[in-house]
């Protein structure tokens, strides 16, 4: 039996595009920029200057308003993205996902250029998708991760800093839901090797994660926020392209999945809702020592750390449906209502 592993290249610094030319000529000639109007005012100056006298950019485009099939099938129609020799996605996780997606049905190459470090998108061959609605649809796999990922570290700081914020918040489940996923499993070489690196995400989070916040508010960069970018980012992408899907997430992001479709009070960024999650997991599993120091930080931090903080009142709903997404396909024992509930039922008495 054949097993292909492609795992991320990148490159990352205050002048990480510097280096497109290079690496992307031998790709051919002609890029287009597909992403959000945010993310290309921020980076795409940048861009075009990297890009002059060696790669020809030929449109830039908005991908949508979220991560669907529907904008990725309407960006594939566009002639400019047809006839380009490759494709730039420039922006956070939706805007990647999309992208990823368009170009994986038209067998384009794609590179990444985050403008946030909200999540692992950029280097995962792994997409998540949305129904126009919003909700959450499904995820969907590329045969590979993106060709190269550019990471401008000076891009990354002067973004919104709650994005930042949301991203340390994300990374932290990393380490807890694939450790708990796999528990019991006889694993494979691949497996073992992204099981081995999981084990440790979170200690460097919780001990640079303050500093490079205090950073990015200043909009400056520094070894922390190098640190933290390339843990929110290359290492949770790493690890996700080593493990199989269901490995992947477990509760927390179950929680933030079934959190899209119940009805709450106020808007939540990804990650915001899934450390509150990693605090129910962690709770429902007895690993108090790890939970605490998680919830520490998450109160130095400002980070969810009760239902309040996700505007959820009773989480009954939230819970149940929860129960049904395919996260929970694989666990180590049997996640019922009841266990979830006392679990946050748990953490809401540490407030």
């Amino acid at each position: 039996m054949m097993e292909n592993q492609f795992l991320p290249s990148y490159t990352i610094g205050s002048n990480a595009y510097e280096a497109v030319p290079e690496v992307c000529g031998f790709y051919g000639k002609t890029a287009v920029v597909i992403g959000g109007n945010k993310a290309r005012k921020a980076a795409e100056k940048r861009l075009l200057s990297a890009c002059k006298g060696a790669l020809e950019v030929t449109g830039s485009f908005l991908y949508g308003d979220d991560a669907t099939y529907e904008n990725a099938d309407a960006l594939a129609n566009l002639k400019e993205v047809q006839e380009a020799d490759m494709i730039f996605a420039v922006g956070g996780g939706r805007a990647v996902d999309t992208v990823k997606k368009t170009a994986g049905e038209m067998n384009k190459p794609i590179f990444t250029f985050p403008t946030l470090a909200s999540n692992c998108a950029p280097v995962t061959a792994v997409g998540a998708y949305y129904y126009p609605n919003h909700a959450f649809r499904s995820v969907w796999y590329r045969t590979r991760p993106a060709f190269h990922t550019f990471i401008d570290t000076q891009v990354i700081a002067e973004a919104p800093e709650e994005y930042f914020w949301a991203g340390i918040g994300d990374a932290l489940s990393k380490q807890y839901e694939v450790v708990f996923s796999s528990r019991g499993d006889t694993l494979t070489y691949s497996q073992s090797l992204g099981i081995q690196l999981a084990h440790h995400c979170s200690d460097g989070l919780l001990q640079h994660g303050e500093e490079a916040l205090n950073a990015v508010k200043n909009q400056t960069v520094n070894k922390a926020v190098d640190y933290v970018t390339q843990n929110i980012i290359c290492s949770t992408g790493i690890i996700s392209n080593l493990v199989p899907e269901d490995y992947n997430s477990s509760l927390a992001h179950a929680l933030y999945n079934s959190h899209t479709g119940t009805p709450h009070e106020g808007k939540y960024l990804h990650g915001a809702v899934v450390v509150w999650g990693v605090l129910v997991l962690l709770t429902m599993d007895g690993q108090t020592e790890e939970r605490n120091k998680l919830y520490d930080f998450c109160k130095r931090t400002q980070l969810p750390h009760k239902l309040a903080h996700i505007g959820i009142k009773d989480p009954t709903e939230l819970v149940k449906n929860a129960l049904i997404k395919p996260d929970l396909r694989k666990v180590p024992y049997e996640v019922t209502e009841a266990k979830v509930m006392k679990a946050i039922e748990d953490l809401e008495k540490l407030n």
